[in-house]
């Protein structure tokens, strides 16, 4: 292979390379044992988009990727509050996770869907951006969090963009 040759192709790997890009940023983990152990409750996710019930898959995503990797999870009422205030979504947060605690789920997964589409134009690239949060039921307070956003290549779809995305910011 010539200079030239190599050259183009390191060119086309590079430009590749920078059509799909993955931001990542994660707080510190609690105890990874005390987690396999504890029962961990997966609600819906907030849906700050247009794309109906993107916070439902979100969350089924979730759940899969967090029992793949071990954990204890059980996905819990399906509800569509993505047209609802943020602060009423809070509320109903703090809610849920006091009867979580009652009903013996020692953590709540829940998230933020920030962007859940496929990019206008020709080549329609996939791109998520979610927050994850997992919260102690028992002093309601968050013990992580993540968040991140990914863009795929078009051959790629919106799920398996999702999934990329959660496994890298789930626990």
């Amino acid at each position: 292979m010539s200079f030239k040759n190599f050259s183009a192709l390191l060119f086309i790997v590079w430009l590749l390379a920078g059509c799909s890009s993955m931001q990542v940023h994660r707080s510190s983990l609690p105890q990874q044992t005390e987690l396999k152990k504890a029962k961990i409750a997966v609600v819906p996710f907030l849906n700050y988009t247009q794309t109906p019930m993107a916070g439902e898959s979100a969350a089924s995503i979730a759940n899969t990727i967090m029992q793949a990797h071990g954990y204890h999870t059980v996905t819990l009422n399906k509800q569509s509050d993505s047209d609802a205030l943020q602060d009423e979504n809070r509320v109903a947060l703090q809610k849920r996770t006091a009867a979580l605690r009652a009903s013996k789920y020692r953590y709540l997964l829940t998230g933020d869907v920030t962007e859940w589409r496929y990019k206008a134009g020709v080549d329609a690239e996939p791109v998520v951006g979610l927050v994850v949060t997992l919260i102690d039921t028992r002093s309601g307070k968050v013990v992580y969090s993540a968040t991140g956003s990914h863009s795929a290549l078009s051959a790629d779809s919106l799920s398996a963009t999702a999934q990329k995305i959660l496994d890298k910011l789930l626990p």
